[in-house]
């Protein structure tokens, strides 16, 4: 899954906004750097960054569902 983001819904959630990882990276303050390495599964995301993110996606559903990991395809 290199190069891909391992979180389905917040992937959903930035396309329906017209979003890339470099606006929501804007949104939330997190450096862009920082914000692709995370949402590509290849540096933890910390609970408050994941807040941040579901606070600037304006999104309700619960964290555990957003942030839930993508299986690898077979």
């Amino acid at each position: 899954m290199r190069g891909e983001c391992v979180y389905l819904q917040v992937m959903v959630q930035m396309y329906m906004k017209g979003w890339d990882s470099r606006v929501l990276a804007e949104k939330t303050g997190i450096k862009y750097t920082s914000m692709r390495r995370k949402l590509r599964g290849m540096a933890p995301l910390q609970l408050e960054e994941a807040r941040r993110i579901q606070q600037a996606l304006n999104c309700p559903m619960p964290l555990e569902e957003l942030f839930a990991r993508r299986e690898k395809a077979a």
